[in-house]
């Protein structure tokens, strides 16, 4: 819609889609997003989720009401620049496709250089916290949103592909 704002980061665009697609409208409601996330990684990052908010209020991507009635809380909600900045960065084709930071892909190269007992006890640990997540957040699935169900359907896909990997290696 013609205003050019920068890029955002994965952290700030997951930040925004939180506010504006998952109804979470306080910082403290993103936060416990992110901590009760099933990626390590986002739940890594719930500690970095009240500067980002205050980054993206200064740069107008979000604004947010004053406090009401002796509380500090403050709803936050996309504006315009926001909502323009969460669609550009969500159509971006090449960090769309982009592998990312993946550390089943990281660590498998390294397991092929293990004694081969060594490798086949990793791979059955491996896959036997492969399973007890997909069990933990297939659990959970009947209480999603549809921005969350599709996220959530694929990591079961991603999950369910690294069972195949495991059985491939094991052949």
């Amino acid at each position: 819609m013609g205003v050019e704002v920068r890029g955002l980061t994965e952290l700030e665009g997951a930040i925004l889609s939180e506010i504006e697609h998952r109804g979470h409208r306080t910082a403290f409601q993103v936060r416990r997003a992110f901590a009760e996330s099933f990626s390590l990684e986002w739940r890594g990052s719930a500690g970095a989720v009240y500067p980002a908010v205050r980054r993206l209020e200064r740069e107008r991507l979000l604004s947010a009401s004053e406090p009401a009635g002796g509380r500090k809380t403050r709803t936050l909600a996309l504006t315009a620049i926001g909502r323009e900045a969460l669609l550009t960065w969500a159509r971006d084709p090449l960090l769309s496709s982009s592998s990312g930071v993946d550390p089943f892909r990281l660590r498998a190269g390294i397991w092929s250089l293990l004694p081969e007992p060594e490798k086949i006890a990793l791979l059955s640990d491996v896959e036997a916290h492969i399973k007890q997540q997909i069990a933990l957040i297939e659990g959970h699935v009947h209480d999603l949103d549809p921005v969350e169900a599709i996220r959530i359907g694929l990591v079961l896909d991603h999950q369910r592909e690294r069972l195949r990997q495991i059985e491939r290696w094991r052949r």
